[in-house]
């Protein structure tokens, strides 16, 4: 079966033959809770190599020391649990007895080469035994390749000419151009901060500091789309400093969906295309 993961630090979304699902990446300890209640219908408590540990609403709620690894790379042992309870979580929502995968993942612009790839693809690729609140799966990721967040976004709703793309997460924002369906390089990077790493929440000094970088290369009239959870949010902040902002909404199935799926959206196309 051929996934598109896209292993967010506030969300994993994923995208696959049988439809879409997400749910809260954050991952702590686990421990003996005295007093049991449902907290959302994310709470999940894993078993994963001789460890054991709470994730989704679950570890946001009763874990300790809470949190996702964020920065410039997803070669880190939260990418693979995020991946791996993403493939175990679509399986049993989806009542699949599939046992094989080949996936596309994602990794920020800044650090897509091919050092960080191989090591993402070296922790993911091979036979997992995973533990999912009492239900046990056990399943091989044959292929692995990961894609440039943001950048491949562009596929999930083509558009002709130059096209400007705004990925806001919590931990990095990446930006993208393409031009004729072409990615262009020169005109795409990431910046080491997100909706989560600020010690404000304010979305409208978000959109300056964003646009404070980007307008030193993009034209402020440039076609530009915005993806991501927060996209919805954000465009009429980033109206003031582009004018021709909107959101970007993905097609699957013939139907538009919500921008937080974008990425796990082209990086199923992706994985269609690269392994049939």
């Amino acid at each position: 079966m051929k996934l598109g993961i896209d292993a967010g630090n506030d969300q994993v979304k994923i995208c696959g033959d049988y439809g879409l699902i997400n749910f809260i990446s954050a991952i702590g300890e686990s421990r003996l809770i005295n007093l049991q209640q449902i907290h959302g219908q994310d709470d999940m408590y894993f078993e994963y190599q001789g460890e054991s540990g709470f994730a989704g609403t679950l570890a946001l709620y009763e874990s300790e020391f809470v949190g996702s690894i964020m920065g410039s790379t997803k070669a880190h042992k939260d990418t693979l649990l995020r991946v791996l309870i993403g493939i175990h979580r679509y399986s049993t929502l989806y009542n699949l007895n599939e046992s094989i995968f080949d996936i596309v993942v994602g990794q920020p612009i800044i650090m897509h080469n091919h050092i960080e790839k191989e090591k993402i693809k070296g922790m993911l690729k091979g036979q997992h035994t995973l533990t999912v609140n009492g239900i046990t799966k056990t399943f091989i990721i044959n292929r692995v390749e990961c894609a440039a967040e943001c950048a491949t976004a562009y596929w999930s709703n083509p558009k002709e000419g130059l096209v400007r793309i705004i990925d806001i997460g919590g931990g990095t924002v990446n930006y993208s151009t393409v031009l004729n369906g072409r990615f262009i390089d020169k005109d795409s990077d990431t910046l080491t901060f997100g909706v989560n790493t600020t010690k404000t929440n304010n979305l409208q000094a978000l959109a300056r500091g964003i646009s404070t970088q980007l307008l030193k290369k993009w034209d402020q009239n440039d076609k530009t789309f915005l993806i991501g959870g927060i996209a919805e949010q954000m465009v009429s902040h980033l109206k003031n400093y582009f004018p021709n902002a909107r959101v970007l909404y993905p097609i699957f199935n013939r139907q538009q969906i919500s921008p937080i799926f974008a990425n796990a959206i082209s990086f199923y196309i992706l994985a269609v295309n690269i392994y049939e």
